[in-house]
Parts: C-alpha cells; structure tokens; sequence
C-alpha cells in the first residue's frame, strides 16, 4: 500500500477499534444493571439479560484483539489475517443462538411447570421500569453506533455487522420482557388473567425469541461464506467494485468478476478474454493492476485484485458481453 491507503486503513482500524471500546465498557454497564435489577425485582429475565450482557464483554474483548492483529502478515498469514473476523462472527451467532435456546427452553419449561400445578413468587415490579428504558436506551443506542461506524467502513467490518445485529437483539428482547413485566405487575392477582402474573414474563421471553432467532442464523450463514471464500453478497459494494474496474477496463474485454470478502479483506478477479493479454505487455499489465487496487483501496480499504485468463476465453471473440457475477 502507498501512504494514502495506509492511512485510509489505519483511519479504519481506528473506527472499529474504537467502537469495540465503547461497546465493552457499555456491555459492562448494562451486565451490572442486569444483576443488581434482578437482585431487587427477582425476574429471572433480568438474570438471563445480565449474563448475556456479561457474555458479550468478553467475547468484545476478543474482537479488539482480532481488530489489532488482523492486518499483520507472516508466513502463515502472508495476506493478514482477516479470517479471524468472519470466524469470530460464526462464535457470536452461536453464542447468540444458544443464549436464545436457553432462554427458549427455560420459559417453555415454566410454562410447562404452571401448566402442572406449580406457583411462582410474584416479582417486583418497582425497579424494572427503570432499567427497561435504560437497557433500551443502552442497547439501541451501540447499535446505532456500530452500524454508523461499518457505515463509514462502507460495511466491510464483520465484527462490527456481528455486533449491530446481537445489540438489535437484546434491545428488542430488553424491550419486550420489561415492557411485559412492567404491564403484568397491573394485572389482578385473582381473575381471568391471573396466569399473566406468573408466566407473562416467560411467554413474551419465548415469543420474542422465536422473533429474532433469524438474525444470528442469518449471520452464521454470511459468515460461514466468508470463510469459504465463497461470492460476496452485497449488490451495492459490488455495484461499486465493477464501476471502478469498468473506468479502467473496457467492459466488453470482461469475461467475469468475481467478488469475496473475508472479514474487512477484499479480493476481486477479473476474468479476461484472450484477446486482453495478446495487447498489453507485462509493463501495462502490471500497471494497470497497480491502477485498479490502488482505486479499490482508497474505496473499501484493504483489496487485492487479480487479472486472470477466463476458463471458456475465446481468442477470437474479444468483444463478447461480460457476464454477470
């Protein structure tokens, strides 16, 4: 890289890095609010809440060190190490999924247990107002603020996409299952809807789950094709990459573009049709790489691009439409 995009990747470590921070130090904030709001209110969703929260400090810890190390090469990584990125979100969307399964089970399981015969103390409901618009206000607001800061990374960080997602999940829950508790506290202990008082907690937990249980899935999948260096799906930064390369290639010399992304990694390929390289010495080529990534770095940041001959290029047909991705 040259010294204008060393500096464009710096700026966005930077971003990511300093939202990782803020995210750690606000995780532990809300993982305190969750324990001491169960310890006053006995609602064993303000205990799941808190140790999700708790959960999700630590594996922020992780991501600032998969943040620092992941642009150094070795000779094991000559490239970086930006597979730690979409590795570590496949690790969070898990985390995320068996935190969702266990609340799942556990309020089914309540449930159940009501349905039997057993009674449950009546929780206070005097604290919860509180820290719901707290926790509301906390968990929408970092994911505001990881979604604004992959914005200006124009959505290459990983981490932060892994983190805007698990942070919408645990507002929305936060939401509901205060919301829930707050209103149940109104309802009559003796009367048609008496059971509110003792399960209402645990069928919105359960319903809420069921709501957001796509988006980790969702994210497990993205990431999971990451790694497998499989084709980036992202019409608008692809849209981006093949304007830039068109300003210096003409279309019709195309055969194909490929696009991955590992992490905040780019790699674009260029598929060529014969006639291409039969006109250009290895001086232009070279050069015109040179152009093209140098381009796409100032873009997306960290790119490399490749120009390689098309498996089916024809040599005597140059000016064949170039294909869709």
């Amino acid at each position: 890289m040259n010294n204008r995009t060393e500096q464009v990747a710096i700026m966005n470590n930077r971003t990511e890095q300093v939202a990782i921070i803020i995210g750690a130090v606000v995780g532990m904030i809300m993982a305190a609010a969750g324990w001491i709001a169960y310890y006053f209110s006995g609602a064993e969703a303000l205990l799941l809440d808190g140790n999700f929260s708790f959960i999700g400090v630590l594996a922020t810890l992780l991501a600032l060190v998969i943040s620092l190390i992941k642009t150094k090469t070795s000779k094991t990584y000559p490239f970086g190490q930006f597979v730690y990125e979409p590795t570590y979100s496949i690790f969070v969307g898990l985390l995320t999924v068996g935190v969702i399964i266990a609340a799942l089970a556990g309020n089914v399981t309540k449930i159940i247990d009501y349905v039997q015969g057993e009674r449950f103390p009546t929780i206070d409901t005097s604290v919860i107002l509180v820290y719901t618009i707290v926790m509301v206000v906390l968990c929408f607001g970092l994911a505001a603020l990881f979604a604004l800061s992959n914005r200006r990374l124009k959505g290459g960080s990983t981490i932060l996409g892994a983190y805007t997602a698990q942070s919408t999940i645990d507002g929305i829950l936060s939401a509901g299952a205060g919301g829930a508790l707050i209103g149940f506290g109104f309802v009559p202990a003796v009367g048609t809807f008496d059971f509110l008082t003792q399960i209402g907690d645990a069928i919105i937990v359960v319903l809420l789950c069921l709501l957001v249980l796509y988006q980790p899935i969702k994210l497990i999948k993205d990431s999971f094709i990451e790694v497998s260096g499989g084709a980036l799906n992202d019409p608008a930064a692809t849209d981006q990459i093949r304007s830039v390369v068109s300003a210096h290639i003409d279309e019709s010399e195309v055969a194909d573009l490929f696009v991955s992304k590992t992490g905040s990694a780019f790699l674009v390929v260029a598929f060529m049709n014969a006639g291409f390289f039969s006109t250009k010495s290895p001086q232009e080529l070279v050069r015109l790489k040179q152009e093209v990534e140098h381009e796409l770095e100032i873009e997306l940041g960290h790119v490399a691009f490749e120009l390689t001959l098309a498996a089916d290029a024809n040599p005597s047909n140059t000016a064949a439409s170039p294909q869709q991705p």
